[in-house]
Protein backbone atom coordinates (compact mmCIF):
# COMPACT_ATOMS: atom_id res chain seq x y z
CA UNK A 1 0.00 0.00 0.00
CA UNK A 2 1.31 3.58 -0.48
CA UNK A 3 1.28 6.06 2.62
CA UNK A 4 1.51 9.56 2.90
CA UNK A 5 1.76 11.29 6.04
CA UNK A 6 0.28 14.41 6.28
CA UNK A 7 1.12 17.18 8.87
CA UNK A 8 -1.77 19.29 10.25
CA UNK A 9 -1.33 22.09 12.80
CA UNK A 10 -4.62 21.46 14.75
CA UNK A 11 -6.16 24.62 16.00
CA UNK A 12 -4.32 26.96 14.34
CA UNK A 13 -5.51 26.32 10.69
CA UNK A 14 -7.84 28.83 12.04
CA UNK A 15 -5.31 31.34 12.57
CA UNK A 16 -3.24 31.04 9.03
CA UNK A 17 -4.56 31.69 5.84
CA UNK A 18 -1.99 28.70 3.21
CA UNK A 19 -2.99 25.55 5.07
CA UNK A 20 -6.50 26.54 6.45
CA UNK A 21 -9.35 24.15 7.72
CA UNK A 22 -10.86 24.29 3.94
CA UNK A 23 -7.16 23.61 2.56
CA UNK A 24 -6.78 20.61 4.52
CA UNK A 25 -10.41 19.08 3.29
CA UNK A 26 -9.73 19.74 -0.44
CA UNK A 27 -6.32 18.10 -0.09
CA UNK A 28 -8.27 14.67 1.72
CA UNK A 29 -10.83 14.85 -0.97
CA UNK A 30 -8.16 15.22 -3.59
CA UNK A 31 -5.56 12.56 -2.57
CA UNK A 32 -9.07 10.30 -1.97
CA UNK A 33 -7.69 7.41 0.48
CA UNK A 34 -9.29 4.35 0.74
CA UNK A 35 -7.87 4.40 4.52
CA UNK A 36 -7.64 7.72 6.60
CA UNK A 37 -5.41 6.94 9.66
CA UNK A 38 -6.74 9.53 11.80
CA UNK A 39 -5.21 10.89 15.04
CA UNK A 40 -7.53 9.67 17.36
CA UNK A 41 -8.66 7.01 19.85
CA UNK A 42 -10.94 4.22 18.63
CA UNK A 43 -13.66 5.60 21.10
CA UNK A 44 -13.17 9.59 19.93
CA UNK A 45 -13.56 7.90 16.00
CA UNK A 46 -16.81 6.11 16.94
CA UNK A 47 -18.67 9.10 18.15
CA UNK A 48 -16.63 11.91 16.38
CA UNK A 49 -16.37 13.51 19.30
CA UNK A 50 -15.60 17.11 18.78
CA UNK A 51 -11.69 18.12 19.36
CA UNK A 52 -10.76 21.03 21.46
CA UNK A 53 -6.99 21.11 20.19
CA UNK A 54 -7.34 19.30 16.81
CA UNK A 55 -10.18 21.14 15.96
CA UNK A 56 -9.42 19.94 12.14
CA UNK A 57 -11.84 16.69 12.97
CA UNK A 58 -14.75 18.67 13.36
CA UNK A 59 -14.57 21.62 10.97
CA UNK A 60 -12.39 19.31 8.11
CA UNK A 61 -12.01 15.54 8.86
CA UNK A 62 -15.38 14.16 10.19
CA UNK A 63 -17.36 15.78 7.28
CA UNK A 64 -15.78 13.99 4.79
CA UNK A 65 -15.62 10.83 6.45
CA UNK A 66 -18.99 9.27 4.93
CA UNK A 67 -18.35 11.25 1.17
CA UNK A 68 -15.05 9.45 0.66
CA UNK A 69 -16.40 6.07 1.37
CA UNK A 70 -13.28 4.62 3.52
CA UNK A 71 -11.98 2.83 6.30
CA UNK A 72 -10.98 4.84 9.08
CA UNK A 73 -8.40 4.23 11.45
CA UNK A 74 -7.62 5.54 14.84
CA UNK A 75 -3.91 6.02 15.62
CA UNK A 76 -4.51 6.51 19.14
CA UNK A 77 -4.10 3.51 22.50
CA UNK A 78 -7.54 2.96 23.69
CA UNK A 79 -7.68 3.60 27.83
CA UNK A 80 -5.67 1.63 29.96
CA UNK A 81 -3.05 2.35 27.69
CA UNK A 82 -3.77 6.28 26.36
CA UNK A 83 -3.80 7.35 30.26
CA UNK A 84 -0.44 5.75 31.08
CA UNK A 85 1.32 7.17 28.26
CA UNK A 86 0.18 10.69 29.25
CA UNK A 87 0.56 10.03 32.39
CA UNK A 88 4.10 9.06 31.94
CA UNK A 89 4.82 12.32 29.92
CA UNK A 90 3.10 14.49 32.40
CA UNK A 91 5.49 12.74 35.18
CA UNK A 92 8.61 13.78 33.24
CA UNK A 93 7.17 17.59 33.26
CA UNK A 94 6.53 17.60 37.28
CA UNK A 95 9.59 16.03 38.06
CA UNK A 96 11.75 18.68 35.68
CA UNK A 97 9.16 21.39 37.23
CA UNK A 98 10.49 20.33 40.92
CA UNK A 99 13.81 19.96 40.30
CA UNK A 100 15.52 21.75 37.34
CA UNK A 101 12.20 24.82 36.89
CA UNK A 102 15.31 27.27 35.44
CA UNK A 103 15.58 24.63 32.65
CA UNK A 104 12.04 24.39 31.95
CA UNK A 105 12.16 28.17 31.56
CA UNK A 106 14.73 28.21 29.02
CA UNK A 107 13.14 24.75 26.83
CA UNK A 108 9.24 26.90 27.03
CA UNK A 109 11.54 30.62 25.56
CA UNK A 110 12.85 27.65 22.90
CA UNK A 111 9.85 26.36 21.93
CA UNK A 112 8.39 29.56 21.83
CA UNK A 113 11.49 31.06 19.56
CA UNK A 114 11.06 28.03 17.31
CA UNK A 115 7.24 27.77 16.51
CA UNK A 116 7.97 32.03 15.75
CA UNK A 117 10.20 30.77 13.56
CA UNK A 118 8.72 28.67 11.72
CA UNK A 119 5.20 30.32 11.47
CA UNK A 120 6.95 33.49 10.38
CA UNK A 121 8.79 31.33 7.76
CA UNK A 122 5.88 28.78 6.85
CA UNK A 123 3.43 30.24 3.92
CA UNK A 124 2.14 27.01 2.20
CA UNK A 125 1.19 23.51 2.69
CA UNK A 126 4.50 22.66 1.18
CA UNK A 127 6.18 24.47 4.07
CA UNK A 128 4.32 22.59 6.95
CA UNK A 129 4.86 18.86 5.17
CA UNK A 130 9.05 19.68 4.27
CA UNK A 131 11.80 17.81 5.58
CA UNK A 132 13.33 21.24 6.99
CA UNK A 133 10.41 21.38 9.63
CA UNK A 134 10.74 17.41 10.19
CA UNK A 135 14.28 18.21 10.63
CA UNK A 136 13.57 21.14 13.24
CA UNK A 137 11.10 18.54 14.98
CA UNK A 138 13.40 15.88 15.50
CA UNK A 139 16.03 18.28 16.92
CA UNK A 140 13.44 19.67 19.28
CA UNK A 141 12.66 16.17 20.61
CA UNK A 142 16.02 15.26 20.84
CA UNK A 143 16.62 18.19 23.06
CA UNK A 144 13.36 17.72 24.88
CA UNK A 145 14.14 14.19 25.25
CA UNK A 146 17.47 15.33 26.89
CA UNK A 147 16.15 17.48 29.48
CA UNK A 148 12.93 16.12 30.28
CA UNK A 149 14.72 12.28 30.52
CA UNK A 150 14.21 8.75 29.89
CA UNK A 151 10.67 8.83 30.81
CA UNK A 152 9.80 11.41 28.16
CA UNK A 153 11.85 9.57 25.90
CA UNK A 154 9.38 6.22 25.91
CA UNK A 155 6.36 7.89 26.67
CA UNK A 156 7.18 9.66 23.16
CA UNK A 157 8.70 6.34 21.68
CA UNK A 158 5.60 4.01 22.95
CA UNK A 159 2.75 6.45 21.65
CA UNK A 160 4.55 6.71 18.25
CA UNK A 161 5.34 3.50 18.19
CA UNK A 162 1.52 2.56 18.47
CA UNK A 163 0.92 4.92 15.90
CA UNK A 164 3.08 2.63 13.25
CA UNK A 165 1.45 -0.47 14.83
CA UNK A 166 -2.01 0.34 13.37
CA UNK A 167 -0.66 1.70 10.51
CA UNK A 168 1.18 -2.06 9.58
CA UNK A 169 -1.76 -3.16 10.84
CA UNK A 170 -4.28 -1.61 8.62
CA UNK A 171 -1.84 -2.30 5.08
CA UNK A 172 -1.81 -6.23 6.42
CA UNK A 173 -3.75 -8.77 3.64
CA UNK A 174 -3.63 -4.88 0.84
CA UNK A 175 -1.53 -5.66 -2.26
CA UNK A 176 -2.26 -2.18 -3.14
CA UNK A 177 -4.60 1.10 -2.18
CA UNK A 178 -3.46 4.40 -0.89
CA UNK A 179 -3.61 5.44 3.21
CA UNK A 180 -3.85 8.71 4.65
CA UNK A 181 -2.01 9.71 7.71
CA UNK A 182 -2.82 12.69 9.89
CA UNK A 183 -0.84 13.35 12.60
CA UNK A 184 -0.15 16.61 13.87
CA UNK A 185 3.17 18.02 12.30
CA UNK A 186 5.75 17.49 15.23
CA UNK A 187 4.64 13.83 15.44
CA UNK A 188 5.66 13.28 11.06
CA UNK A 189 9.53 13.32 11.15
CA UNK A 190 9.54 9.97 12.98
CA UNK A 191 6.58 8.45 11.57
CA UNK A 192 8.18 9.10 8.19
CA UNK A 193 11.48 8.09 8.79
CA UNK A 194 10.39 4.70 10.49
CA UNK A 195 7.74 4.04 6.84
CA UNK A 196 10.72 4.66 5.31
CA UNK A 197 12.16 1.70 6.36
CA UNK A 198 9.72 -0.77 5.49
CA UNK A 199 9.60 -2.75 2.58
CA UNK A 200 5.62 -3.90 2.59
CA UNK A 201 4.77 -0.29 2.31
CA UNK A 202 5.59 2.65 0.10
CA UNK A 203 5.85 5.80 1.84
CA UNK A 204 5.16 9.14 -0.75
CA UNK A 205 6.84 12.08 -0.15
CA UNK A 206 4.28 14.63 1.18
CA UNK A 207 6.34 17.68 -0.54
CA UNK A 208 5.80 15.78 -4.08
CA UNK A 209 2.63 14.62 -3.67
CA UNK A 210 0.92 17.67 -2.63
CA UNK A 211 2.23 19.59 -5.40
CA UNK A 212 0.99 17.40 -7.70
CA UNK A 213 -2.28 17.93 -5.82
CA UNK A 214 -1.81 21.29 -5.67
CA UNK A 215 -1.72 21.77 -9.64
CA UNK A 216 -4.41 19.47 -10.06
CA UNK A 217 -7.23 21.51 -8.19
CA UNK A 218 -9.02 24.13 -9.09
CA UNK A 219 -10.02 25.35 -6.13
CA UNK A 220 -8.07 26.66 -3.39
CA UNK A 221 -5.28 28.10 -5.73
CA UNK A 222 -3.22 29.90 -2.82
CA UNK A 223 -1.66 27.09 -1.16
Amino acid sequence: MKVMVLSTLHQFHGHVDYYTYEHLANIIWSFSPDVLAVELTPSDVESRTPQTIKQEYQKSVYPLIDKLNCEVIPLEPPEPKYSELIGMARESMEDVKKNNPAALEHFKLYVEALYGVLFSWWSSVLDVNSHETDRHFEIKRRYQNSLFGDKERRAWEKWNQHFLEQIIKANEGRKDGKMLVLVGVEHSYWLRGELRKRPDLQLLEAPDVLSEIIKAMTFPRDM
